[in-house]
């Protein structure tokens, strides 16, 4: 975080700033110490950004059982002047995420505008987009967490994966081939089904594998959320390390998905998934290779594939 000539502690500028603050603070990574209390307050605010966006300081301090004076000395730690700059951001947050998608097109079409014929195609501006976010994602990646994340999943009892929504793509394509090579794997969150009798088949010794991308939906930091109260294992695949399912695991893949158009590129986060399934395979082993010819021979029974 940036400070200002004075020493003095500048505010986030943004709701990311925000959390990227709050797990810097929590872990004990920055100069700002706060305690306990203080730090549930502001998880509290940012597990529900919408309703912090709407609501009084005296709505807050009564909600978290504090006196209205915490929350501004809160504010003011956090380098604002007061509650009203720290809510600003929730505010600002809100009317964003309304209009998510119909900003990042006019954005995209503002950028068309100002090009002349001699420059990239869009089929070339969206793989400059997509190889840049996989660099990033290769510059940054930490194979100790890595391995210990696929330890984690094969010796789980139970996994779970769930992903909504843009996210769901992902989800499926990891759950389809992780069935193959181990026993015990499930989608959640698919049509028809509802989210909290899926998330009920987890058990001591399960995991949960949740997918969340920029915007973020509700329902999956909730899942995460659930997870980690109940002591379950979670790990979270993600595009940022202030993202709210960051919040709630060290057990984090991080994939960039920053792109120019309305969707969000997920070529990263596609390779960070083979790379886990690969992984997966190496560390399974005559397993992986026994459940994929149990696969293979039924598939062929059905006469499946041409």
């Amino acid at each position: 975080m940036k400070r200002s000539i004075d020493n003095k502690q500048l505010p986030p500028a943004n709701l990311e700033e925000l959390c990227d603050l709050y797990v810097r603070i929590s872990k004990g990574e920055h100069a700002i110490k706060m305690t306990r209390r203080s730090l549930a307050v502001l998880k509290c605010m940012l597990d529900s950004p919408g309703e912090t966006a709407v609501k009084s300081i005296s709505e807050l301090a009564r909600e978290n059982d504090i006196h209205i004076s915490s929350i501004t000395r809160l504010a003011q730690k956090l380098g604002f002047e007061g509650f009203q700059g720290l809510k600003s951001l929730f505010r600002t947050n809100l009317a964003q995420q309304r209009s998510f998608y119909s900003e990042q097109v006019k954005r995209f079409l503002k950028l068309e505008k100002r090009k002349s014929r001699a420059d990239v195609s869009i089929l070339e501006q969206v793989i400059q987009d997509e190889w840049s976010n996989v660099m990033v994602m290769n510059s940054s990646f930490d194979d100790k967490k890595f391995t210990a994340i696929v330890d984690r999943i094969a010796t789980a009892e139970h996994v779970l994966i769930l992903g909504l929504r843009g996210s769901y793509p992902v989800a499926y394509y990891l759950s389809f081939y992780m069935q193959m090579i181990r026993e015990r794997v499930t989608l959640v969150g698919k049509a028809g089904h509802m989210l909290g009798e899926d998330l009920s088949l987890l058990r001591p010794g399960g995991l949960l594998i949740a997918i969340g991308l920029k915007p973020y939906t509700r329902e999956t930091v909730n899942a995460c959320r659930v997870c980690r109260q109940q002591g379950l294992e979670l790990v979270a695949i993600t595009d940022s390390m202030s993202s709210p399912l960051a919040m709630e695991t060290d057990n984090l893949l991080v994939a960039d998905i920053q792109g120019s158009n309305f969707f969000s590129p997920i070529a990263a986060v596609m390779i960070c998934v083979e790379a886990l399934l690969s992984e997966l395979v190496v560390t399974l082993g005559d397993e992986a290779v026994a459940r994929l010819n149990h696969a293979e021979m039924i598939l062929d029974k059905l006469n499946i594939e041409i």
